[in-house]
C-alpha cells in the first residue's frame, strides 16, 4: 500500500524536529563552558541530554513513519505530546524573562495546532489501515 501524503508530510515534519534538536545539541555542546558559567536555573547538561534524546527519538520515529511501521504511529503521537509538554514545563518552571509572558498565547496556539495535526493525521481510520502490524 502506498504511503498516504499526510504521513509523508508528517514524517518530514518529525525529521525537521529531529534536525532542530541536532542544532540545539550542537549549540549546547559547543557553548557548554560559557553556558555553565552563567547563572541559569536549568543546568546546560539537561538541555544537551534532552536534545540528544529527542534527536534519537524523532529520527527513529521519522524512519518508522516513512516505512509505515505500526509502532511509529503511536510513538509519534506520544513523542510529540511529551516533547511539547517538556518544553512547556521547562518554560514555566525555569523561564526567567518577560518574553515568556508576551509570547505565551502565540506558542500555546501554535503547539495546539501541531498537536491537532499530529493526532488527527495519525488517528484517522484510513491512515490506521496504512500502517503494518
Amino acid at each position: 500500500m502506498p504511503r498516504p501524503r499526510s504521513v509523508t508530510l508528517l514524517a518530514l515534519l518529525v525529521l525537521f524536529i529531529a534536525g532542530f534538536n541536532v542544532l540545539s545539541l550542537a549549540g549546547g555542546v559547543q557553548r557548554y563552558t560559557v553556558l555553565a558559567s552563567l547563572p541559569l536555573r536549568l543546568p546546560p547538561a539537561v538541555t544537551i541530554v534532552s536534545a540528544a534524546f529527542w534527536v534519537a527519538a524523532f529520527g527513529l520515529l521519522a524512519l518508522g513513519l516513512w516505512r509505515l511501521k505500526h509502532w511509529a504511529r503511536w510513538g509519534t503521537v506520544a513523542a510529540v505530546t511529551l516533547y511539547l509538554a517538556q518544553a512547556w514545563i521547562q518554560q514555566l518552571l525555569f523561564g526567567q524573562s518577560d518574553y515568556l509572558r508576551t509570547t505565551t498565547w502565540f506558542y500555546a496556539g501554535l503547539d495546539a495546532a501541531l498537536l491537532l495535526v499530529v493526532w488527527v493525521s495519525l488517528l484517522r481510520p484510513g491512515i490506521r489501515q496504512s500502517f503494518s502490524e
